[in-house]
């Protein structure tokens, strides 16, 4: 056991899927955690804050998007390891639609964006969040074939 300080965190992430592919951000190089990484829009959700709240936010402060959120589809936890300090976080991932446009407008923290189809998945470092995207999309194709 480490004798570095534990914070947990949960960070809330948006799946959001258009016209049959999910949106991936990359991350700056300059970030000081996974920079250059490809990931979900995604943050840490607020103390007292819903994580349905905390979603809506984060799409619209990460993508300047509005969405409506339809339902919780996966967790994952992962832990990144600093120099005074272990952050143990649990990721909450959510399906959610566009409401209105579904125009990209990157903040700050995000240097590039893609839309990207099932067969477009490996060509990005996305572990854990390509399972997510995966599992997405085989629920979006049940539903349009339904």
């Amino acid at each position: 056991m480490s004798d570095k300080k534990v914070i947990q965190k949960i960070v809330v992430a948006g799946v959001v899927i258009d016209n049959g592919k999910a949106l991936i951000l990359q991350r700056n190089s300059d970030e000081d955690i996974f920079p250059n990484m490809w990931e979900l829009p995604s943050g840490k959700r607020e103390p007292f804050e819903s994580s349905v709240d905390a979603v809506k936010r984060e799409l619209k402060e990460e993508a300047g998007m509005d969405i409506e959120v339809i339902m919780p589809i996966s967790t994952f936890e992962y832990q990144i390891e600093k120099e005074g300090e272990i952050r143990d976080t649990t990721q909450i991932n959510f399906l959610v639609k566009p409401k209105g446009s579904s125009e990209i407008k990157l903040s700050h923290e995000h240097q590039n964006f893609a839309w990207i189809s099932e067969s477009e998945i490996d060509k990005y470092s996305l572990k854990e969040v390509g399972d997510v995207i995966r599992k997405v999309l085989k629920i979006e194709k049940r539903e349009i074939a339904s």
